[in-house]
Formats: C-alpha cells, sequence, structure tokens
C-alpha cells in the first residue's frame, strides 16, 4: 500500500516540478512588467548580458520552452543540455552578478541538471537559489515547491515535509494538495497520526474553499484510519466515498467492514447494491451473494442471482451451484423449478443425498412415481446421511402410491437403519396393515354384490 500510494503521488508531482522548471524559467529570465507588479520585495535588476546568457543556455535545455510569438518555431539551440550545464557554471563565477542574476543562473541549472536527470544535482541548485539574498517571493515559492517534490520522489520524507513548511509558510495560507502529499510523506515514515492529522486538513481545506474533494484525499483517509484500527471512522469515511465515488471497490470494502462488526443486514445490502448497479462480474462473488441471501432467508432473490448467472455463463453448471439453486428454489417453495435443479445437479455427478433432495421435491408436489424412483436411486448409489429419513420418506410415497408391501419393506428398512424410528414405524405397518384389511374385506363385498 505504501509503495502504491508513493508511486500516487509521483506520477502526479513529475509533471508539476517540470512544470515549475520552465514556468519559472521563463519568468526569471525575462523579468517581465508583470512579475515586477507582483514583487513584494526590492531586487536588482537583471543585466541584458546575463539575460542572454541564461535564454542561450535555456535554448540548449529546452528550446520548446522559451517564449515566442504564436506559431513561431523554436529556436536552434547551439548546444546541448550538457553544454548549457558546462556554461551556466562558468556564468556562475563571473564576477560581479547580483544576487537575483545569480539565483536565476543557479535555477536555470537546476532545470538543466533535471533535463539530463541529475537529481541530486537539480536539489543543490535548487537549494543555491534560496541562499541568494534578494529574490522574489515567487522565485522563492517555486524553488521550495521544486525542492519538496524532488526530495519526495527521492524518499527524503523528512526534508520533503521540512520544505513543505516552508513553502507554506512564505504563502501564508495551506494549500489541499501540498497537505495531501505531506499527509503521505508522514504516511511513508509511519507516523500515522501526523498523516490522519494532515488527512483531515485536506478536507477542511476543500469545504473552506469550496473545492470538490477528491478521491484520493478520501482515501487515504481510510488507508490511516484502518492503520490506526478504528473501524468505525473507516466506515464513516468509506460511506462518503460511495456517495461521491461509487466504485465497486468501495462497496466491497465497506460491506467487508460491516461484516467484521456483525452487522450483517447493512453487510448484505452493500453486497446487493454492488450487484444491483452491475459491479458484480465474477463467478465466487455472485455465488456468494445468493448464499448470504439464502442464510438470510431470502431465498427467491437468492435463484434470481443464481439463474442469472447461470444463464450469462458467468456462473458455471456445477454440482455445487445447481445445488444452490435448488435449494433456494426449494426454501422460495419454487418446486417445479427445484426439481429441474436438483435434476440437473443429479445428472452431473453421481451423488445419493442429491437424490435423496429430488425425491423430496418430487414428493412434494405428490410426483409419488418419480419420488420413489428418486428415493430408490438414492439407497442403490449409498453413502447416505440419514438412511433411515430416506427409507422412511420413501415408505410414505409407497403408501401414497398404495403399494403396501413395498411401503412396510420400506418402513422396516428404516427401522433397521435408525432404531429411533421404530415406534412411529409400528404405527404405519400397523396402519397399512389395518388398510390392507378394509381394502380386502371391501372387495368381498363388492364381489359378493
Amino acid at each position: 500500500m505504501k509503495k502504491l500510494i508513493a508511486l500516487a503521488c509521483l506520477l502526479w508531482l513529475t509533471p508539476l516540478i517540470v512544470s515549475n522548471m520552465t514556468a519559472n524559467i521563463s519568468l526569471g529570465g525575462m523579468a517581465t512588467a508583470a512579475e515586477e507588479k507582483k514583487k513584494t520585495r526590492r531586487v536588482p535588476a537583471m543585466r541584458e548580458a546575463t539575460y542572454k546568457r541564461l535564454a542561450e543556455a535555456q535554448i540548449m535545455i529546452d528550446p520548446e520552452s522559451t517564449p515566442r510569438e504564436e506559431g513561431e518555431p523554436a529556436p536552434e539551440p547551439k548546444g546541448t543540455p550538457h553544454d548549457a550545464i558546462a556554461l551556466l557554471l562558468k556564468l556562475k563565477d563571473r564576477r560581479g552578478l547580483n544576487s537575483y542574476e545569480l539565483a536565476q543562473v543557479w535555477n536555470t541549472l537546476a532545470f538543466a541538471y533535471y533535463t539530463v536527470e541529475d537529481v541530486p544535482n537539480t536539489i543543490r541548485s535548487y537549494e543555491n537559489v534560496l541562499l541568494q539574498g534578494a529574490i522574489t517571493e515567487a522565485l522563492e515559492q517555486t524553488a521550495l515547491r521544486s525542492l519538496f517534490q524532488l526530495y519526495y520522489s527521492q524518499e527524503q520524507y523528512l526534508k520533503s515535509i521540512e520544505f513543505m513548511d516552508k513553502w507554506e509558510t512564505l504563502r501564508g495560507k495551506p494549500d489541499a494538495g501540498v497537505t495531501f502529499i505531506k499527509s503521505t510523506a508522514y504516511y511513508q515514515l509511519n507516523r500515522f497520526r501526523d498523516a490522519l492529522k494532515n488527512a483531515l486538513l485536506v478536507e477542511q481545506i476543500a469545504l473552506q474553499n469550496q473545492k470538490k474533494i477528491k478521491e484520493n484525499w478520501w482515501y487515504l483517509q481510510v488507508v490511516l484510519y484502518n492503520e490506526l484500527e478504528e473501524s468505525d471512522n473507516v466506515i464513516g469515511v468509506l460511506e462518503k466515498l460511495i456517495v461521491n465515488y461509487p466504485k465497486k471497490q468501495y462497496w466491497m470494502h465497506i460491506a467487508g467492514m460491516y461484516d467484521e462488526k456483525n452487522m450483517d443486514d447493512q453487510a448484505l445490502s452493500a453486497y446487493h447494491a454492488v450487484y444491483l448497479q452491475g459491479m458484480m462480474t465474477k463467478e465466487s462473488e455472485l455465488v456468494m451473494l445468493a448464499q448470504r441471501m439464502l442464510n438470510a432467508e431470502v431465498p427467491y432473490e437468492s435463484s434470481v442471482i443464481l439463474e442469472k448467472g447461470l444463464k450469462s455463463k458467468v456462473v458455471e453448471r456445477s454440482e455445487k451451484n445447481l445445488k444452490l439453486l435448488a435449494t433456494s428454489y426449494t426454501m422460495a417453495q419454487e418446486m417445479s423449478k427445484a426439481i429441474d435443479a436438483w435434476r440437473a445437479a443429479t445428472k452431473i455427478t453421481e451423488d445419493a443425498e442429491l437424490h435423496y433432495h429430488l425425491a423430496q421435491a418430487l414428493a412434494n408436489e405428490d410426483r409419488h412415481e418419480e419420488a420413489s424412483a428418486a428415493y430408490g436411486d438414492a439407497v442403490k448409489i449409498g453413502k447416505l446421511k440419514k438412511l433411515g429419513d430416506v427409507h422412511f420418506w420413501h415408505g410414505i410415497s409407497l403408501m401414497q402410491l398404495e403399494r403396501w408391501d413395498k411401503a412396510i419393506k420400506a418402513f422396516r428398512a428404516s427401522a433397521k437403519a435408525d432404531k429411533k424410528k421404530a415406534k412411529q414405524v409400528r404405527k404405519y405397518v400397523r396402519y397399512i396393515n389395518g388398510e390392507k384389511r378394509r381394502q380386502k374385506e371391501l372387495r368381498k363385498m363388492l364381489a359378493g354384490e
């Protein structure tokens, strides 16, 4: 997580570093009238000879960054960025340069070193900008900003924080984006309380300035509250995220947090929200939600989720999934669909329990002929958890079919497999024997007529 946060900040900082450098080279080199108006400090003027040498170096470093009229082609450089560095190193040692000119030489050197990917010398050059006595506030702010970005990129987080503090002091008011970077710097240092303090300040600054709170600003709070094991606060921030940035990862995260706190209803609602928004695209997710719906005694919703998953082929027609579907239909009293699902499951694997469930579903629909066959298949396959129950219910179906002798045989097999059923079995056997006698007498009477 730390590496990901650092990488995200670096990806965001890199273009800013370049932007700081190119913008400052143009303003600093030209010493425009607009800049003069913005100055709050008295600085020495830049002389023409110094400006020309700086402009020459800038063209060598990056011709495209040179100020020019719209449509005017970039000037042709007279050397490479390395040649520019050599030129600037000579220029900085020239006698008679005033503090502002020397600051601009170091500033241009920083740009040149960064262009050739020499970060240590880039940092040294910016620090030398700050060592000059009289420079504009804009140049100082740019140097400070570039330094905290560069130190961050080098994983020197304490130095980065130091220059962020100086930049904010000079600016006179906090900036949400910079405060966010400071928070991540503290996070990299495992100073989670300091990181959280700044992360919360980011939100406060944004609200005060009526700016939209960025997604990663809130997410950093989630990360920090997680580190500090403050689950209630994690949930609070995630609730803000799912309102403003309703992404799957936040819904799934908050559902997991609800689970940890045994808030089962809220967890199920969160998972269902993910499903309704079309964000559940994996078999494991759909099966998990269907199972949760079943456990929450919402079997019909469970069956709908599974049926759609099977039709879209996201959910595999495996024994396990068909068994779950059949169970959902059974609990939802959708017996016809339950029978189809149980039957489909029995075709995938020779599992006696599946045949038993199929038989029960068939019997529930008074389809006793088919139920009897399914009970027989279950017994034939064997390895039943409750063999006594299977024989017993088989006997009930055979009774409905008035196959008395077979029913008695099934009941006696039930009592043999489960002695606890002996008393109940005796009652049914007596009933069957009585029914056989009654039917026999009835036939005699009819025959006598």
